[in-house]
């Protein structure tokens, strides 16, 4: 049986330099929340937010990404997400299927696959009045 338990973070890589603009793309585009920690805090390192885990962008020199390889991040009300990256000159590609997917690429070309969350049942309950419960001990 395996340890693991969940992804603690993913990292990207950005170009050097690209650190203010990966911070843009990020916290305004997908309105991610950076993740300051003295400890870990590096020039050219962005850590961000993702419930519970993170996302940790590294500046550095790489050759290119591999078109399958991306971040996948489980969004709600996806379809305001992708007008908003629209309006902001991001591409967006929706899924052909309508599936809930959408697919953009940060300023440095990172794939981000954007699934839009499941929506949260709505419980029903009927009210409950005393004279109607019984116990049986």
């Amino acid at each position: 049986m395996s340890a693991t338990i969940h992804v603690d973070h993913v990292q990207l890589p950005i170009p050097v330099g690209g650190s203010a603009v990966a911070r843009q793309f990020y916290e305004q585009a997908l309105g991610l929340v950076e993740r300051r920690d003295p400890l870990l805090d590096r020039p050219g390192t962005l850590r961000f937010d993702l419930g519970g885990q993170r996302l940790d962008l590294s500046e550095g020199h790489y050759i290119g990404v591999a078109p399958q390889a991306h971040l996948a991040l489980q969004v709600r009300e996806l379809d305001a997400l992708v007008e908003r990256l629209r309006h902001d000159g991001h591409p967006v590609d929706v899924a052909r299927l309508s599936d809930g997917r959408a697919y953009t690429e940060d300023p440095f070309g990172n794939r981000i696959e954007l699934v839009a969350a499941p929506e949260e049942p709505v419980l029903h309950r009927e009210p409950h009045h005393v004279s109607q419960l019984r116990i049986s001990l």
